[in-house]
């Protein structure tokens, strides 16, 4: 099944910084030829990582094609990044269930972020490893079933988060050098102070929604 219109008509209508952003996602599994997929020819990519990134592209060309772009080609960049076309900026996730993509004019949106968890996936085994003090004691007090839930936001987050940075930093993060926003879950804040160009990055306005037993975090600069 394909949801066109999952960030366009149910994640963000009521807020205005997340306007004239496209979207699409699907939940069939899309194969496409390998050069509209450019990849290398020496690639190594298991028949399920092929499958994914297919699944994905797929989503990024019918995004841009609510754009009027036809037939876009998005290559990989030197950090395995989606190379999007002029003026466009974009992100792309998945999980086993559901696959997106977002994209956006640059006049509008400097960069996105977007992260799709299947809810359950961060076991409290992991806590310890991807949240601050701050969000393990806000899990804590929680129901087990609010944890399973408010765990995958809290994480995918963060994931939404780093994609949204990087492209304007070039910075690796660790999950703990980033706090999300408590209770709400709508801002994430940047622990780690030497990270630049850092007024940018701080000035972001979080969404997330539960969809097909998932969650998506959509992340852009306000």
């Amino acid at each position: 099944m394909d949801y066109k219109n999952i960030i366009d008509n149910k994640l963000y209508i009521s807020c205005s910084d997340f306007v004239n952003i496209k979207s699409f996602f699907t939940s069939d599994k899309q194969e496409l030829s390998l050069d509209k997929l450019c990849l290398p020819q020496n690639h190594n990519y298991s028949p399920k990582r092929l499958t994914d990134f297919s699944n994905g592209r797929y989503c990024a060309m019918k995004a841009l094609e609510r754009f009027g772009i036809q037939d876009a080609v998005i290559p990989i960049g030197e950090e395995r990044e989606p190379i999007w076309p002029d003026g466009i900026v974009g992100s792309i996730s998945h999980c086993d269930s559901l696959t997106g993509a977002i994209v956006a004019k640059k006049s509008d949106h400097i960069s996105l972020g977007l992260d799709i968890e299947e809810i359950g996936r961060v076991t409290p085994d992991l806590w310890e490893l991807v949240f601050t003090e701050n969000e393990k004691n806000f899990l804590f007090s929680l129901s087990k079933e609010d944890q399973r839930v408010k765990s995958t936001a809290i994480f995918s987050i963060k994931e939404a988060f780093y994609k949204f940075q990087h492209p304007l930093t070039k910075t690796f993060l660790d999950f703990l050098d980033v706090e999300v926003v408590l209770p709400g879950l709508n801002q994430v804040e940047v622990i780690l102070e030497t990270i630049e160009p850092l007024s940018i990055i701080r000035r972001n306005q979080v969404m997330h929604r539960i969809e097909n037993d998932c969650i998506i975090s959509l992340i852009v600069a306000v």
